[in-house]
């Protein structure tokens, strides 16, 4: 294995969810189903702009609108790096690995994450509103590999959703199922099986 891609929601951000509003943890709850709501992934494919998207957050939990922005801006506000992934991150790119990231994201999000300073650590990236194309749609991962310039048969592919993963595993990338609300176990298992 030489190539490790990322996922950035779940994986190498996170929140503190004991410190989020409980409007915003009803949220959370309605995109961590077991299907991602389709305005969520018109977000995240810069199909809907900001207005839009909190107009659908407020149509789909009946908060009003002046709520369902501020859940929004709190979901931008509240997302932090995950220590353990971060550490790992580093880690591996001491190693000799290169690393990548592949995440579904809306420019509001990726813009404020990109003043983080992990992003020195990967060599390149795509992100959905950039393409419009989202996570699992094969064109996306098809995309990643021609851009990064690797072969599926290198590299790993790490993300919180299982749907996402597989859609991987059917182009031949091997695949990681990432706990979010267990990053340390996570980080831990990736460890054993890249580290030594």
């Amino acid at each position: 294995m030489k190539n490790i891609i990322f996922d950035l929601g779940g994986v190498v951000f996170t929140r503190n969810y004991n410190a989020c509003t409980k409007e915003l943890l009803n949220f959370w709850k309605i995109l961590h189903s077991s299907e991602t709501p389709l305005f969520w992934l018109d977000f995240d494919r810069g199909a809907l702009t900001w207005e839009e998207t909190v107009g659908m957050i407020a149509d789909t939990t009946q908060y009003p609108f002046e709520l369902a922005n501020k859940i929004l801006h709190e979901a931008l506000d509240r997302t932090e790096i995950a220590p353990d992934t971060y550490q790992l991150i580093k880690d591996l790119k001491s190693n000799g690995y290169h690393l990548f990231v592949l995440s579904n994201m809306s420019f509001e999000f990726i813009a404020k994450l990109h003043k983080h300073e992990v992003f020195k650590l990967i060599e390149n990236e795509v992100i959905s509103c950039d393409y419009n194309i989202v996570k699992p749609e094969p064109e996306i991962y098809e995309l990643a590999l021609n851009k990064f310039n690797i072969e599926a048969a290198d590299t790993l592919f790490i993300d919180d959703k299982p749907e996402n993963t597989a859609a991987a595993r059917k182009l031949g990338i091997s695949a990681f199922d990432f706990d979010r609300y267990n990053t340390a176990k996570s980080c831990k298992e990736l460890r054993n099986m890249l580290l030594f």
